[in-house]
Parts: C-alpha cells; structure tokens; sequence
C-alpha cells in the first residue's frame, strides 16, 4: 500500500552511502546525544552531506531507531566504516 501511494505523491528519492550514513549517526549522537539506527540516519545524512539541498530552507528530518549493533555504533562513533 504505502509504494502505490508514494508512487502516486511523491517527486523523487535520494541515495547515501554507508560511510555518509555513519557519519550522520556519528553527528546526532555528538550534537543532539541521539542514538540512531543506520537506517533512521539516512534523512539527516542526505541533509548532511549535500545530496538534499537545505542551504536557506527550514527542513525537518526525522531520526528514528535506536536498534543498532553495538559493534556498528562504536565504529561510526570512532569513524570507521563497518
């Protein structure tokens, strides 16, 4: 259900990578002492690294999960990729 809606409103999508993705995860939890899931990191990542074009607009991203892997946590934290 939620594809033949999305299909009929929405304009477009964005793609990030993993290193982007931790990077975000990494971010939230330093400036907002959020932990977030890769996948819940992905909106702010694409906000973050330029892919959506924020500059001048006011923007809510939603961050959401926090059912990461301690191991996947630790090393977006200390920058590495996993």
């Amino acid at each position: 259900m939620t594809f033949a809606i999305n299909i009929r409103l929405l304009a477009g999508g964005l793609a990030v990578g993993d290193d982007v993705v931790a990077r975000a995860m990494a971010a939230a939890f330093t400036h907002f002492k959020l932990v977030v899931e890769p996948g819940g990191a992905v909106a702010l990542a694409a906000c973050l690294s330029g892919a959506f074009d924020c500059r001048g607009k006011t923007v809510a991203v939603v961050c959401s999960g926090g059912n990461v892997d301690a191991d996947v946590f630790r090393a977006a934290l200390a920058g590495v990729e996993s």
